[in-house]
């Protein structure tokens, strides 16, 4: 029973939202018990040695702060290309800058990025909004 106690707060912890699940998948073509649903002890165990190596041959740190201002360009890109992508705050204002600065209306930027018309409007500010659209 504690054994089994075990087993289910790991797979808790090395679930599908763990930062290298997405290496430990592929490495995993295993059959065996996937701890989390992503991939088996070994193959969990190969990703994260290989991690932490990394981090020491290179000098990292291993707590990593998150820059709240980081825009990934990728994911705004592709975003800006109608593929719906989880965007930050930050990147979600990227996108609807750039598409404004592609003359796309609001309403189109909202349907492009798959946002309220409100939410682009917000972000945009009341001088990009048509005045039609303002008193609505």
């Amino acid at each position: 029973m504690i054994e089994h106690q075990r087993t289910r707060r790991q797979s808790a912890h090395l679930g599908p939202s763990h930062p290298l699940a997405e290496v430990a998948s592929r490495h995993c073509d295993h059959l065996a018990f996937r701890l989390g649903g992503v991939a088996c002890g070994v193959c969990w165990e190969r990703a994260i040695r290989d991690d932490e190596r990394v981090v020491v041959e290179h000098g990292l740190s291993r707590e990593v702060e998150p820059d709240p201002e980081f825009v990934d360009e990728i994911a705004v890109e592709l975003a800006c290309r109608g593929q719906r992508v989880v965007l930050t705050p930050v990147e979600t204002r990227a996108a609807v800058v750039r598409l404004r600065s592609r003359q796309l209306l609001p309403d189109a930027i909202a349907r492009r990025l798959h946002l309220s018309y409100a939410a682009v409007a917000a972000l945009l500010g009341s001088d990009s909004v048509p005045a039609c659209r303002r008193a609505a």
